[in-house]
Order: C-alpha cells, then structure tokens, then sequence
C-alpha cells in the first residue's frame, strides 16, 4: 500500500503560479456560479476533465481547455523561492503558468482524453465529440500568453447530435494505429451503439461515418451474422423496448492495452457495463487495420489448434463448442494467409507487433456475450453501476513454450499476474464489487444464414464469482450525487484508485493474486478447494483513504472531484492529483517495495511494526487551503452590467424613488449580497473551528509529552551513575517482571509461527520438482539399504560397523593384491618401440577426429529435415480430409 508523505505540495498551492492553473477567472462568486449552474457535472456521469501526456496536464476549468506542465511550474516555483532567500532581482519575465487551448467546443465538456501517441485530443460534451489536434510540447512552452486555437474535427456531426442519445464513454482502440494523421476511437452511447471511428486527416470523411457501427439491442437478439445490426439513423422511430431500460449503458472499457503478457484475446474485447448490473462482452472487436502483438497470433493458434483437434473427436452433445472453434480456425487462417502490412513511419505501433487486416470471414461484427450477472445478496435488482474497469487474465505460458527449453518457459512466466480475468465495478451507493470471470472471453460470431433453416444460437447469461464488495468512505450527505471513477495505478495492474465525489481511495489486490495464483497452478490438489474457499473468504482488497475533501469544502463546492491522474515521473515523484474549480488536491507517495510482497521474518516483522505504531511524522491530512470565495471578485463589481438593464442605469444616479424597479433592484443586490457573504461566513466559520481543532490537538499532544516525560523521569530515577539499579528501588521488580512476559511472549509468538509455516509448507506449500522428488527417493534407497527402514537405532549403528570392517578388510586385500602384481609385472617397453601403448594404438588427429563428427551431425541434419518435411506433409493431408 502507498504511504502518503505529504498533501498538496507548495508549488501547486496559493500564491505560487501553479494555483492558477486550477482556478476560475468568472467574474461572478462561486456561490453565485453555483447558484446559477443547471446540474452538476456528476449527474449524467463521471468527470474526466483532466488528463495527461508524460509530465503534462490538461484541465479543464471554465469549460475552457488548460495546458501546463507540471515539472515546469515545479522549477519555476523553486527558482522564485531560491531567488527570495538570496535576495536576487532580475528582469526576466516569468513563463506564464498554464496556456489557453481554444476549441469550438459550446457544450459541458464531461471528458478528454489524449491519444496514445499524444497527437489528438478527444474532447466529449454529452451529445458531441470533437477531436482536437494537439501542437508539441516545444510550441506549448513558449513565452507568449495568449489562447492556443487548436485545429478540432467533429466526429460525426449527423451522429452525435442533441436530440439522439448522449455520449457514455470514449476509447481509443489499443490495437488500433496511431499516428500524427489518425487514430482509432471507439465511441458507446447510453442506448448502447457502439461505433469505431478510424480516423484519417487527409480523409474529411473518415470524421462523419463511422468505419463499424453495432447496437447491442439489435446484437443480443441476433440469429445470423447476415442481419443488419446498425443503429437506427437520425430521427427514425424506435419503438419501445424493454432493452431501453436493461440496456442502459453506464461504462465501457477495453479489457486489456496490447500487452504481450497478457492473454490474447483482452485488448480486442470490449466489456460494456448496464446501469441495471448486467455486463456484455463483444469480442473480438477490431478496426479494419490493426496491430497484432508479437506473442498474439502463435499464442491463439496455440490454444485454437489442439482445441479443435480435441473437440472433433467429442461426442455429439459438444457441437455448440465445436462451431465455435471452427468459426475461430477460419478467423485465424485468414490472419495466417495475409502478409504483415508496413506501418506508417510515424506511427506508435507496440514493439515487435504486426500489422494486418482484420479478416472478413466469419464476420466484422462478433456475437454479444453475455449477459454476465453476480448475486449481492441485496434486494434491490438494480445496481446503479457507475464504471467498469477489466484487468486481464495473464498470457498461457505453458501451452505457448510448449517444446521449448525449461529454464527458457520459467523465465518467460510472470508470476504477479492471474489466469483469471478480474472485474471491478462501481455502483452509485459507493461499493465497490470485485468478480472473478474464470471461463475466459473468446473470440465468436453468429452463424451464416441457411435456407430453409431456423436455428437460434445459445446464449444464456453467465455468473461471475463475487469475491468481495467494498464501501468508499463518504463523508458527504446521502443526498449528494456520487459517480465513482477508476483510475490504473502505475506499480501494479492489480491496484487501482477510486475517486468518489468526495475522497480518493487505494485498492490493492496483489497479495490476494499471488496467493491465489499460487493454489490455482499447484499439482497437488488434495484440500484445494478448502484452501481455495478460506483465500477467497478472507479479506481480498486492502484499502486506504489517500485523499479526503473536508466538510467545508463540500459545502461551498458541491462538485463531484475529477477522476484521479497518477504520475510517477523523476521531477515529479509518485503523485496523485485531482481537482473541484479553483482548488486542486494532490498527495505525494512512497513508490511500493517488492521487498514488501516477500514473506517477512517474525521478528523484522515485529520491529516494523513498532515502528510503524510510533507517531509518523508526515502529516496525516491535508493543510489548509484558501478557499476560493476569500480571493474572487465581488460580485457588486460586475452588478450594474449583469443585473440592471441598461435603460434604467441612468437611475442610479438620481434620486431613489419608491417605485416597482427600485424594490425589484434591490432585492436583486440582496440577494446577490447574501450568498455571497454566506460564502464568507462559512469559510470563516471553517477557518476559526480549523484553528480551535489545532489548539486542542496542541494541548493533547503537549500533555502527552509530559507524561512521556514523567515516565522517563521515574525510569530514570532508579538507575544510579555506574549503569545499575538504586537499592531500594520501588519499580525494579515490576520492570523485570513486565520485561521478562515480554520476552516469554515473544519467543511463544517465534514458536507459534515456526510451527505455522512448517504446517503450511507441509499442506498447500510449493509442490516439489522432479529432481526434488528423486533426490528424496534417492536419500530414502540409500537409508533403506545403510540401516533399513524398520530396524532400530541399536541394531543400524551395528550393521554399519560391521559393514565398514567388511570395507576396510576388503581394502586392506585388494592394496596387498595390487602391490604383489605390480612387482611380479615385466618392464615396459620404451615408449618410442612398436610395443608401446602408443605404437599397438596410433593416435588419431584431432583434425581427423573433428571432420568425422562434422560429417556425421551433417547427415543428423539432413535426416531431421526430411522427418520434419514428411510431418509437416502428413499434417497437411490430415487437415485437408
């Protein structure tokens, strides 16, 4: 678990330049704006509004789009404060702190979202998607302050209109080809249409039309890949359907990033999360051209061939299975039959990765898996879920090294990754619920249309393993909108933070994986499924609030903070940032240690933890921050031009006459006066109860002084100058009393786990090796024939010393053997004679010697090449027939 070192650091807190990036310049109140505001970003879905590219940010405050760079304002903030100690004046002008990023964007903008390769922006509104071509860094960085004009294209005008469904969820495809011109995105309504876009700058209608367009509505219902599954267009009737409500889509993400240890089929499977609970798998999900990683095609045909070859000779009642390996056997041959296209020079394609064109037979579009469903044990049917997040299965090692070199298929296994795909899911209530999906995800597709031929392909939902479910803490009011986010961590694929509308916590799952990985792939399966029932009883994810937003701020705020952004960068270290306007929140962490996940001694154990018990010296909540209302304008500033017209402006400088207009004018100022200074109030209130909470923890703390030191003071007081203790002493006898249970406790808890992890070891440790396993077999034959198995300790020490005179006569004989043949032994032969070891034996050189076995490896060769042609050639006709 991350150990949280300190809060906002200085450089992003007032007055440093960094503060401005996150603040608002309306000119009206916060309480104003809030009053004014039609609905909170939180209400129709999570807030994205912040994202990054390697040490730069993007924010979006005012509905406006703001560029910084973090590591930027780090320095320029260290610089100022060096030149303060120094006293040093110079007449450089300062970099400006963040830049303006102007985009024909009117609508709320609710996410952003970079590109891979950080070429394009994509910035969605409820019911619009622009994307946006970003500049470099290099021109970003300039001195000059004014707005950036960015070139923005709208994806799908006549598609992503206001009166048609608003927008859920965007993605860009990790298989999908990015480069400076294009990219791929996938786009999900929340009437469940899911479109991929490949998009192209030199093709203006690569932005308009959609390259492959799916309603799941239409999908789920589908018999044949021949059907049109497309959305219905621009005002045309949908009719009513129950779909409407089931099918309400929350959140969609892909299940993996192209990993190449991870399981081949995640990075092209789409998961899409119902508000309702229920989950749908589209899979596989490509664009027309996409990249293959290195270990995908032999990993599939790995896991395809011997399947098929297994499944023909099942019997009859596996013929669903079979059609759909068949289906995935065509797929693959149209992959193996297509030469590898050349990426363009500047794309950011994954190391080592092909890239190929997605095959049209059996079909474009795969069949909807699904729906998988979990039981909570609540009443409710309905789970209000919020986001998804899918961590993949880890690549099948074993059958892909299959033939290869032992030492070679350990190396290449990754033991922190699980042969189970694991979901996460949010719901509006603030749980978290983590499942397990152990069948896996493949990739199928819907049959041809036969004549004559009515059949309706099997698709019965699913269960998920619910291994846990977790509650956020929330310190807001019941009545508050809350949509919790996740966002990756960078240590671990199996940590992730959450980001609810008023904290951010940190789940962490490793230890549970590794445990459980571990009895997954062990040999010996005697007691496994006790063992496997306690690891999933107990607790799975650890947790731990790394940021909370105080009541106060929720209170003048009431906005839902910013899905998290983690970096973990040299300049910037393990941080984690969020924001609501005008005030960012942000925590400095430790980086995990491994030596963490290994199993720790008892006694470094002990000595951890009392350090740990000790008082940190880190604070443990966030400092103080000034509110926004304390530094924005007045709202009497701008009141004449917001709030009188302009026909009665002349008025103010007459006389006031008791008429309609004036009462109306000054209530108007009333009660714009009045929330404004209830503003105030309240972050005056917070301050001075913020200054009467740290009195009080002052007070506490110095009483705890004193009494340590009081302590101190009588320890102390018995022990005399040479080291020893007083005569006469009061405590002496209690302090070597209490220091010996201590020292009894301690070596009883050394014991108890000694003997814990011997009893473990013996039940669900390490299954032994082969080697292992023949050396014990080994040690056992050769006890069994020094002393026997059954005789006892007096009768084996006699059989061995009778035993070891019987060697030592032995010995004894043959010496006096040897000696009396070497004497009666004629002279030998000159060493140049003919008689001669080396005359009878010539000698062969060691050329000759050389070119034979050079020779006989060449004839090895040559018949292992026509053995493996002959193979390969039996293949081919066995797969012909």
């Amino acid at each position: 678990m991350p150990k949280v070192n300190s809060y906002a650091p200085a450089w992003l807190c007032r007055p440093s330049p960094g503060a401005s990036l996150f603040t608002s310049n309306a000119d009206k109140s916060p309480a104003e704006e809030l009053q004014t505001k039609s609905k909170s970003s939180a209400d129709s879905g999570a807030a994205r509004t912040i994202a990054k590219r390697g040490s730069e940010v993007f924010v979006v405050v005012d509905n406006e789009i703001r560029w910084s760079n973090l590591a930027r304002l780090k320095d320029q903030w260290q610089q100022q404060a060096r030149k303060k100690k120094t006293k040093e004046q110079t007449n450089s002008s300062p970099l400006p702190s963040y830049r303006v990023l102007a985009v024909p964007v009117y609508g709320l903008i609710k996410q952003i979202l970079p590109s891979p390769n950080g070429a394009f922006l994509a910035i969605v509104t409820e019911h619009t998607v622009h994307i946006a071509v970003l500049p470099d860094p290099s021109h970003l960085s300039s001195t000059d302050q004014s707005p950036i004009r960015l070139k923005t294209y709208q994806l799908g005008p006549t598609t992503h209109v206001i009166p048609e469904s608003p927008v859920v969820s965007a993605l860009w495809h990790p298989l999908g080809l990015h480069t400076n011109l294009g990219g791929c995105l996938v786009t999900i309504t929340a009437d469940a249409a899911v479109r991929v876009w490949e998009l192209d700058r030199n093709n203006h209608w690569s932005f308009d039309q959609p390259t492959l367009a799916v309603d799941l509505k239409k999908l789920v219902d589908g018999t044949s890949s021949d059907q049109d599954f497309a959305p219905s267009g621009f005002g045309k009737s949908k009719g009513f359907s129950a779909d409407v409500f089931d099918m309400e889509v929350a959140s969609a993400c892909f299940a993996g990033s192209g990993n190449d240890k991870e399981d081949a089929w995640a990075p092209m499977t789409l998961w899409v999360a119902m508000k309702p609970g229920d989950l749908y798998a589209l899979c596989p999900l490509l664009p027309s051209k996409w990249q293959a990683p290195s270990a995908t095609i032999p990993s599939l045909s790995s896991a395809i061939i011997p399947k098929m070859a297994a499944l023909e000779e099942a019997p009859e009642d596996l013929e669903e299975e079979l059609i759909v390996c068949r289906q995935q056997y065509d797929w693959l041959r149209e992959i193996d039959d297509q030469e590898p296209l050349n990426p363009p020079a500047d794309s950011d394609t994954i190391q080592g990765a092909d890239v190929f064109s997605r095959p049209a037979n059996p079909s474009a579009i795969p069949r909807l898996q699904g729906p998988f469903r979990f039981d909570t044990g609540d009443e409710l049917d309905d789970l209000d879920l919020c986001d998804i997040l899918v961590i993949a299965a880890r690549l099948n090692v074993e059958d892909l090294m299959m033939g290869e070199d032992e030492e070679l298929a350990v190396e290449s296994s990754d033991q922190d990754k699980l042969s189970a795909t694991v979901i996460c899911l949010t719901s509006g209530n603030g749980r978290v619920h983590i499942c397990l999906e152990l069948d896996g995800v493949e990739g199928q597709w819907l049959p041809k249309a036969r004549k004559n031929a009515f059949r309706t392909p099997l698709s019965e939902p699913a269960d998920l393993v619910l291994v846990e479910s977790l509650d956020t803490i929330k310190t807001s009011g019941p009545e508050s909108v809350t949509w919790p986010t996740f966002t990756k961590d960078i240590h671990s694929r199996y940590s992730f933070f959450v980001t609810t509308a008023s904290n951010v916590m940190h789940f962490s799952m490793s230890s549970w994986v590794q445990r459980l990985e571990s009895e997954l792939q062990a040999e010996d399966t005697t007691g496994s499924g006790f063992r496997l029932q306690v690891i999933c009883s107990g607790n799975v994810a650890q947790r731990e609030q790394i940021l909370q937003v105080s009541d106060a701020d929720i209170a003048s705020q009431k906005e839902h903070l910013a899905a998290s952004l983690v970096f973990y960068d040299f300049d910037l270290g393990y941080l984690l940032l969020t924001y609501v306007p005008s005030s960012p929140y942000a925590a400095v962490m430790d980086a995990p240690e491994d030596a963490f996940s290994a199993t720790m001694d008892l006694r470094t154990y002990g000595q951890r933890s009392s350090a740990e018990a000790s008082p940190p010296l880190a604070p443990r909540r966030a400092p103080y921050q000034v509110p926004a209302v304390l530094y924005a304008k007045s709202p009497l500033e701008s009141f004449v031009e917001k709030h009188v017209p302009h026909r009665q402006r002349h008025t103010l400088k007459e006389h006031v006459r008791l008429s309609p207009a004036t009462l109306d004018l000054v209530t108007t100022a009333h009660r714009v006066l009045s929330a404004h200074t209830n503003a105030l109030e309240r972050a005056a209130s917070d301050l001075f109860r913020r200054c009467e909470r740290l009195r009080g923890e002052m007070k506490d703390q110095l009483k705890q002084l004193s009494d340590v030191a009081e302590r101190i003071n009588g320890v102390t007081s018995e022990i005399g100058e040479d080291g020893n203790r007083k005569d006469g002493s009061r405590n002496g006898a209690s302090l070597d009393k209490r220091l010996q249970s201590a020292k009894d406790r301690q070596s009883e808890l050394v014991q108890r786990y000694d003997a814990l992890r011997k009893k473990l070891l013996n039940s669900g440790g390490r299954p032994l090796s082969e080697k292992e396993k023949a050396w014990v077999s080994e040690v056992k034959a050769l006890s069994d024939s020094v002393g026997g198995a059954d005789s006892k300790p007096a009768e084996a020490d006699q059989q061995l010393a009778e035993r070891l005179d019987t060697v030592k006569t032995l010995a004894a004989d043959l010496v006096a053997e040897t000696k009396t043949l070497t004497s009666k032994a004629p002279s030998g032969p000159e060493p140049g004679s003919p008689a001669s070891p080396g005359g009878a034996h010539p000698k062969v050189p060691q050329r000759l010697q050389r070119a034979k076995i050079a020779d006989a490896m060449r004839m090895v060769e040559r018949e292992s090449a026509v053995i493996d042609a002959i193979t390969s050639r039996l293949e081919r006709l066995n797969t012909s027939i």
